[in-house]
């Protein structure tokens, strides 16, 4: 199915959201590895040409993933848990294993990975800086993961639907994720000088800024889109 996904236009894959199933591990859970199916749709997943995605995925079967694939995998917002502790945010330990490949680690601007109520282009930028330090700038990337609300517009799933169950409070969550805010869109003005603030240069602010992503997905896109 993952070629048909791939013609039918999809671009980017997350074997897990938060919780297991099938396939992988959610970093909320409990860990237990890539499955047998789960390595069988690495495969399919770098033959078809999709970008992997380990963000909301457990530590050990992201690990996994990475050691797996043939091609860069990516977190498309995730944070160093070195800076802020959640279960979300990532290890130094997958942050390397992300580089080996040739991915790219995109920081989040959710208010909990950041540690902070406020987030700001600063938070970002220090989050951004921790991840360069340790595996090189051409591996950082951003992925702010904005939320947005319209009058009138209700996406909470039909049916019995239990958040606790996705966003668990003993994860770090506080009535599901209706206590985090986001990194306002306008912190995309304010990330440049941010990101110099911590020491990068203008070509280095270019490369997070999206030139890394555009590298790994010219890289990993080899079938035409349309």
């Amino acid at each position: 199915m993952v070629a048909l996904y791939r013609d039918l236009g999809v671009r980017q894959i997350h074997f897990a959201y938060n919780r297991n199933n099938t396939v992988a591990d959610g970093c909320h859970d409990v860990a237990r590895g890539l499955t047998p199916l789960g390595r069988r749709m690495v495969e399919a997943v770098n033959a078809a040409g999709l970008l992997m995605d380990c963000s909301h995925t457990g530590r050990r079967c992201s690990l996994d993933i990475m050691a797996a694939s043939s091609a860069p995998v990516i977190f498309s917002h995730a944070n160093p848990l070195a800076l802020v502790e959640h279960g979300r945010n990532i290890t130094d330990e997958q942050i390397r294993a992300c580089a080996a490949t040739g991915g790219v680690v995109c920081v989040s601007g959710v208010s909990f990975f950041l540690g902070t109520d406020t987030p700001s282009a600063d938070d970002v930028a220090r989050h951004a800086a921790y991840v360069a330090s340790l595996v090189g700038v051409e591996h950082v990337g951003i992925g702010l993961d904005n939320g947005f609300s319209q009058e009138g517009l209700d996406d909470t799933p039909a049916g019995e639907f239990d958040p606790s169950y996705w966003w668990p409070p003993s994860a770090g969550y506080d009535r599901a994720i209706a206590r985090a805010t986001y990194a306002p869109v306008d912190t995309w003005k304010r990330l440049p000088m941010a990101l110099m603030g911590v020491g990068m240069s203008d070509p280095e602010v270019s490369q997070v800024l999206g030139g890394n992503m555009a590298r790994v997905a010219r890289q990993v896109w080899h079938h035409p889109i349309g």
